[in-house]
């Protein structure tokens, strides 16, 4: 049986965790996303999110769009196994339209899985 849940221990804390990630260089981007990944030595991925108010004021829109892209990351996390990974937005968005923003989060998860930086 998978397990879908998100706990404490699957999320990136430290902005030292971050950096460290984003500095790996392993990226790919969408319209409105970026997603980075690093391995890690952990026997689990984690997830970082990095939504900035800069880029969406409203603080419903930002809650809303952390809860679609952590649904993503639950469906895949056996996919990033012993990953590290982010989301950061890129662009700010009009409306927030989920079927929208989960097919481009599951794209560029599918996008990085195929490209060979991460190996």
């Amino acid at each position: 049986m998978r397990n879908y849940s998100f706990s404490k221990k699957r999320r990136l804390h430290k902005a030292t965790e971050f950096q460290a990630v984003i500095r790996f260089r392993c990226t790919v981007s969408g319209e409105f996303l970026q997603f980075c990944v690093k391995p890690s030595n952990l026997d689990h991925p984690r997830l970082g999110l990095i939504i900035a108010k800069k880029m969406e004021r409203h603080a419903i829109r930002r809650n809303r769009l952390k809860r679609f892209l952590r649904e993503v990351f639950r469906k895949h996390q056996q996919e990033l196994d012993k990953m590290d990974c982010v989301f950061r937005l890129q662009r700010s968005l009009t409306q927030i339209d989920s079927v929208r923003i989960r097919q481009e989060a599951e794209m560029l998860i599918h996008k990085l899985r195929m490209k060979q930086c991460c190996d």
